[in-house]
């Protein structure tokens, strides 16, 4: 991974402001706090949690009504874990916080309960539901831009700027970062090709589904790679070649099934390409044919797969699951051989290892890699926007070719982004330092390392997969 050379680094000096500890859900809270977060996602509370629990005041701002992102508005059920080939989780930390409330299958209603106990439990954490950021404010000085303040518009229509000594954007589309003018690619941009972006997904649940027999019946050669595990089916491969969607932007090529507690099923299976998720017009056409696709695909899966016979349509996500938007310019970019050679930088804050998961852009495209993991590192600099002294991401909008977003767009890696993200926060602040000089400076690098191993995180060391290997047989 190449680092983007800065002509100078600017430092400055963290304003410390002593505040008393706020209660979750306070709407007279000071607007100021030492960590501002915004984006209710996983990868935002973890951010939140890291900071609070480092001793730093922190605001975190949801656009909806709950915590969760994804995992709540698109009804995304199931974790994408970050394994080992050999099916070792290399990923550990606030993450396994999560995933020991949750499991492998989860509702939104659970997953919005579990994150807000979560942060519950912090009373150094403000929460602020319903906010939208709207405008970002920032001064210049030696060649890098501060955010000041991030304005944000409730539901109700007011409109309130709210600020910190560090600002975390934790927003899947990078929504602070673009505000404050960061540079980024949309979609596929960076190949040259145009600016088109991986699939959208509308999921949606089936009644009535057998799911014993589902699981008994899975024939890998009739149906394709694939299997049944617990709670999750996955594959179908085989079976979905002969289907034909209704609409000639929609693409099914596998089933993801998920069995929620209530004995409903999960569906993520419908693509829908040429959509730009930032826009509502985009993405109510997509919601309005994954909706009558939904009935389509059905009567094709009653005719063919054991289980499915007496199922029926239940509901649908409130959000589209929308994997690729920007990809904000940093300090340093991930790139698809870094993904695919397994390479672990030396400022890398976390594991990952999902495969290059490329869901199609055109209708004709085929899958670009096959199914394979490996195990490399997520850098420190690919969070840090080029040109900003106080702004980190943690988001599938990290600093990433198209390709490669395939992989570190996935919640669990998110999710450790976040927990560096808000180390990073409270090392800076004790340290008066900023963002750019944290992570150029190798020492620097080094304690926010040594402080994420120590809380639990696996960063990337071969003691820490030692370590992994060791406790995944205890």
């Amino acid at each position: 991974m190449t680092k983007i050379q800065h002509s100078a680094i600017a430092a400055f000096i963290a304003i410390a402001i002593s505040y008393a500890p706020l209660a979750t859900g306070a709407q007279n809270a000071s607007p100021r706090s030492d960590v501002l977060v915004v984006g209710g996602t996983p990868a935002g509370v973890a951010a939140a949690i890291a900071a609070a629990r480092r001793g730093e005041t922190v605001t975190l701002v949801s656009a909806s009504d709950d915590l969760g992102g994804v995992l709540t508005g698109a009804m995304m059920d199931q974790w994408d874990l970050n394994l080992a080939p050999d099916g070792v989780p290399v990923q550990s930390g606030i993450f396994d916080e999560m995933y020991a409330r949750l499991g492998d299958v989860f509702t939104p209603e659970s997953a919005a309960r579990s994150l807000a106990e979560m942060v519950a439990q912090e009373p150094r954490i403000t929460v602020r539901y319903d906010e939208t950021p709207q405008d970002v404010q920032t001064t210049a000085s030696g060649g890098l831009k501060r955010i000041e303040g991030v304005s944000f518009r409730a539901a109700r229509g007011a409109l309130e700027t709210l600020s910190g000594s560090f600002v975390i954007d934790a927003t899947d589309f990078g929504d602070v970062a673009a505000l404050a003018g960061a540079r980024y690619d949309l979609g596929r941009q960076d190949s040259g090709l145009d600016e088109r972006m991986q699939a959208v997904t509308l999921m949606f649940t089936l009644d009535d589904v057998d799911w014993h027999e589902l699981a008994a019946s899975y024939d890998a050669e009739k149906f394709g790679p694939g299997g049944v595990l617990g709670r999750r089916a996955w594959g179908y491969v085989d079976v979905m070649r002969d289907y034909r969607p209704l609409f000639d932007d929609i693409v099914v090529r596998d089933l993801n099934l998920g069995r929620l507690p209530d004995g409903s099923v999960t569906v993520n299976a419908i693509d829908v390409v040429g959509i730009d998720g930032r826009d509502a017009e985009q993405s109510r056409l997509a919601r309005k044919q994954s909706e009558t696709e939904a009935t389509h695909l059905l009567a094709y899966l009653r005719e063919r797969l054991p289980g499915f016979e007496r199922a029926s349509v239940g509901g649908f996500a409130r959000d589209l699951y929308v994997r690729e938007t920007r990809h904000i310019a940093g300090l340093e970019r991930v790139t698809t051989g870094d993904v695919w050679l397994g390479r672990v930088p030396g400022d890398s804050i976390g594991l990952s290892s999902y495969p290059l998961d490329l869901h199609p852009v055109d209708v004709t495209d085929e899958p670009a890699f096959a199914p394979t993991r490996h195990v490399y590192g997520v850098p420190l600099g690919a969070l840090v926007p080029l040109g900003f002294a106080n702004l980190m991401l943690a988001s599938p909008a990290i600093s990433a070719s198209h390709l490669a977003s395939g992989s570190v767009r996935v919640v669990p890696t998110t999710v450790e982004e976040g927990e560096a993200a808000g180390a990073a926060s409270a090392q800076a602040l004790r340290d008066r330092i900023d963002f750019v000089t944290l992570a150029n400076r190798a020492s620097d690098v080094a304690t926010l390392r040594r402080d994420l191993a120590a809380n639990g995180a696996i960063v990337g060391s071969p003691r820490d997969l030692v370590v992994a290997r060791a406790m995944s047989r205890v």
